[in-house]
């Protein structure tokens, strides 16, 4: 098989991983140990992707303190238990491994905290398919998107907006690639759907892992 790519980046949550059910959970327990109003699901879901801090100001309602409490909560419970709530997509494993053996250079480019993504990633034992991993700091640092994908092509030694790609499910990851210059295919099966992608700039979409290889392999 034949790369259309040399160099592909992955956000995690909604593109490798489905981590919601845990996300939603643990912002929830955050949300109510603080006393605080807890959204509708449909709400909770832009929980899953962006930096947790600016989920809490945006759809809660509150300070930039607050939120950073309420992150911190939401952590405790996360790295406890949340975190055993996700699982991996069916279909990815098998194609990061075809990916690699094609000759792929594979990073995680993630706003997630580093040692979740790191972690997850030995969990299910795909680990050893990535040859870096980029992600926010452990406190939830350095989360933009664009940063995150710079970061990650550096880790790849690579400057070329031609041979990598950029895979997400949100917006958010649409505008980072947008923002660096580079191709995207949008994950159609996460979280964000085919609108709020198109929103951020997307083009392509894969409705599925599987539809992932006709973007990514020369047929």
């Amino acid at each position: 098989m034949r790369l259309r790519y040399k160099t592909i980046l992955f956000d995690f949550d909604g593109t490798l991983c489905a981590s919601g059910e845990g996300i939603m959970h643990c912002a929830t327990l955050a949300l109510k140990e603080m006393g605080r109003p807890v959204p509708p699901p449909e709400t909770l879901r832009r929980f899953i992707g962006p930096p947790a801090e600016d989920c809490y100001m945006d759809y809660c309602g509150m300070t930039r303190e607050q939120a950073d409490e309420a992150v911190r909560r939401f952590r405790v419970h996360y790295d406890a238990t949340g975190w055993l709530k996700t699982t991996v997509y069916p279909g990815i494993p098998a194609l990061l491994r075809d990916l690699k053996q094609a000759g792929a250079v594979i990073c995680t480019a993630s706003s997630k905290p580093y040692m979740m993504v790191e972690r997850l990633l030995k969990h299910f034992e795909i680990a050893d398919c990535f040859d870096a991993l980029c992600a926010a700091d452990n406190d939830g640092g350095n989360a933009e998107k664009a940063s995150v994908i710079r970061r990650a092509m550096a880790l790849c030694h690579t400057d070329s907006l031609t041979d990598t790609v950029m895979i997400g499910d949100t917006h958010y990851d649409a505008e980072g690639a947008v923002k660096v210059g580079l191709p995207f295919i949008g994950a159609a099966y996460g979280y964000g759907g085919e609108a709020d992608l198109k929103a951020g700039g997307a083009k392509q979409f894969a409705a599925s892992p599987e539809e992932l290889r006709d973007f990514l392999f020369c047929k």
